[in-house]
């Protein structure tokens, strides 16, 4: 009797008020991502070699800036523009949730639970500081050294996502402490990047790979490998044009709650697989650096690639579960 005095009308209205309300949720959020995408369009880090402290800093005659900041050295507004471009970029590509995003009313990404040090690596226009190209590595949260098989390790987020400590199923040559594992995390582009020539994009790539190498060549402790996930066809082969050693474990799982902002990163894309690499050290990481030189200077960069990629002779090792 209530139930039909309170909705009233004709048969079906319930329904499609509801649908109504739905759509305009829709909608809504729509704007909202909408907002987000053009706000971080805009934003800039003009001025931010100037107000931290660099682990790497290349300026480029052309206007181009490459830098690697740690995030504990940035100021807050600069972290807010890198996170704020990390979330439109995952937005753009469906790896990040517009339903959780317009939930939380979200304009930058949050800092990630189980996270340690952060470096963030940056090609950026000078004049306007605009990020064109970004890379990011993350340090364990141990606060003692500990061995990577032992079961109080702090595990990385690509092993949290997979759900397996990676170093139960790749043998090691030698003792590693999770203080000498990075994750490798969120290499981007800015999307008109991808409308440039294949000569621009390969030069950027350069430059990020350089201050990406010359900042692990600097760090202590030597980081030994690189963690992280990805499509093997994109982000694992892409390692293999300079580390040489590369293992993916086939066979897991991936997934986050459905609560979390980055739960679309393991339904939208293809086949996710976790990866080990061996990081240069000494002589081997100074000479990869150098042929990283070698090959922007050079007058034809394709062709110093292509050599580069020769010497390094990358292969992907496999291990199933």
């Amino acid at each position: 009797m209530t139930a039909r005095t309170v909705t009233g009308g004709r048969p079906g209205s319930g329904e499609r008020t509801a649908e109504a309300a739905g759509s305009g949720e829709d909608a809504r959020r729509a704007r909202y991502v909408a907002h987000v995408l053009a706000l971080h369009d805009r934003m800039s880090l003009a001025g931010l070699p100037e107000e931290t402290e660099p682990l790497y800093l290349a300026r480029r005659p052309d206007g181009l800036t490459v830098v690697a900041v740690p995030q504990s050295r940035l100021p807050e507004r600069y972290r807010l523009a890198i996170y704020g471009f990390r979330l439109a970029q995952y937005l753009r590509s469906r790896f990040a949730s517009d339903r959780v995003a317009f939930a939380r009313g979200l304009f930058a990404e949050p800092l990630g639970v189980g996270h340690g040090e952060e470096i963030h690596v940056i090609g950026m226009e000078e004049e306007t500081g605009a990020i064109l190209r970004y890379v990011s590595v993350i340090g364990t949260t141990d606060t003692a050294p500990l061995p990577v098989t032992h079961p109080d390790r702090a595990l990385f987020p690509c092993e949290v996502a997979h759900g397996i400590n990676l170093f139960d199923h790749v043998p090691l040559d030698e003792p590693v402490t999770g203080t000498e594992v990075w994750e490798i995390k969120r290499l981007m582009q800015r999307p008109s990047e991808r409308d440039t020539s294949p000569a621009r994009r390969l030069r950027l790539s350069l430059e990020l790979m350089l201050g990406f190498y010359t900042v692990l060549a600097g760090l202590s402790p030597q980081p030994k490998l690189l963690v992280g996930d990805g499509e093997e066809g994109l982000a694992v082969r892409r390692l293999t044009r300079s580390l040489k050693d590369v293992t993916v474990i086939e066979g897991t799982r991936p997934c986050l709650p459905e609560d979390d902002l980055l739960f679309p990163a393991y339904v939208e894309r293809a086949v996710v697989k976790p990866f080990v690499a061996r990081v240069p050290r000494g002589e081997e990481l100074a000479e990869l650096v150098r042929w990283l030189g070698r090959a922007l200077d050079a007058t034809n960069p394709l062709a110093g690639f292509q050599q580069l990629v020769g010497r390094v002779g990358g292969e992907i090792r496999r291990v199933r579960i």
